[in-house]
């Protein structure tokens, strides 16, 4: 049985339910969804759970992987994903190495929740995407939510898995609607979303969405687009991905991230290792400082209209 819920919701459910099943956890701070979305009630159901540490990020990293570290489970909210810079080093350096340098001794199940993405007008300092930096770091597990479901399942592995993870969340799927079943789904492979036998479109976070409508746009001309959800970026899905390919001879790799480093770059490499004849192309944002102006942003982004135009553009290569 599922249901049908928007994307904020599906948020606020997966992280009450594990709030009521660990009564250890504890917030380091309470912007889980505010500013960009509306309250859900998180502040006043939980306020005895949420720590409000002052505005230092790097002390704030270190305070929750040592608490983590020393079997206390702690999720830290981070509203802009450019701030979790001035963190870097902890999250980067210190939680993912701790089980290697004390050789599996030692975990620390640190969860961070950061909102990224273009929120169209956070101009360059606001509109990072750091998934293109995080799956590139050995011991962190990276997922890239795209659907109420894959949210859903990402607060539970955070939350009562083993690794440090990093949530990164996207600023514009708040209202997308999607279902949501029980238990939590597994997004630790690929999800395919849509079928069609034309081209594979694989993405992850809002580009999937994007890919979707493409797919639907796709549709009128009389090409069949699949679209694939690659939620779990790392570690990467590598074998799964590849499987998930078979079948289809047409493949375009879709990101929100510049091409350089980016996840759908690192996917596109190993499926075309695997299979060097299959039709590939790539699709990222352009490599520039995201504008100010709403209407330049447009044209740095991809969207559903350009999705389909590289699909069209490799179809008929």
């Amino acid at each position: 049985m599922s249901t049908v819920v928007r994307y904020r919701e599906a948020r606020s459910r997966a992280l009450f339910r594990e709030l009521d099943a660990n009564p250890s956890l504890l917030l380091l701070g309470g912007a889980v969804t505010l500013p960009f979305n509306p309250d859900d009630g998180l502040l006043e159901r939980y306020a005895e759970r949420i720590l409000w540490p002052p505005i230092s990020e790097f002390g704030t990293a270190a305070a929750a992987i040592g608490a983590a570290i020393a079997g206390l489970r702690t999720l830290v909210p981070i509203s802009t994903s450019s701030f979790m810079f001035y963190g870097w080093a902890p999250i980067v350096n210190e939680a993912p190495n701790v089980r290697y340098l004390s050789g599996g001794a030692v975990c620390a199940p640190v969860a961070f929740h950061v909102m990224a993405g273009s929120r169209r007008g956070g101009a360059a300092q606001h509109e990072h995407t750091p998934q293109a930096m995080l799956h590139n770091v050995p011991g962190l597990r990276v997922i890239a939510p795209a659907t109420p479901a894959d949210v859903d399942a990402a607060f539970h592995i955070a939350l009562t898995g083993e690794d440090p993870t990093i949530i990164v969340d996207h600023v514009a799927l708040a209202e997308y609607e999607g279902p949501l079943g029980s238990p939590p789904s597994d997004i630790s492979r690929p999800t395919l979303l849509r079928d069609g036998g034309d081209v594979l479109i694989v993405s992850y976070s809002l580009m999937v969405q994007h890919a979707l409508v493409a797919a639907t746009l796709l549709a009128a001309d009389g090409i069949a687009a699949a679209v694939l959800d690659v939620a779990q970026l790392a570690p990467l899905p590598v074998a799964e991905l590849i499987a998930a390919t078979e079948g289809h001879e047409a493949l375009l790799f879709v990101d929100e991230s510049r091409a350089a480093g980016s996840p759908a770059t690192h996917m596109l490499s190993r499926v075309l290792q695997a299979r060097p004849r299959v039709a590939a192309r790539l699709l990222c944002t352009l490599d520039a400082p995201s504008p100010f102006a709403p209407h330049l942003v447009d044209e740095i982004l991809p969207d559903p209209q350009r999705i389909a135009s590289e699909v069209r553009a490799l179809l008929d290569h």
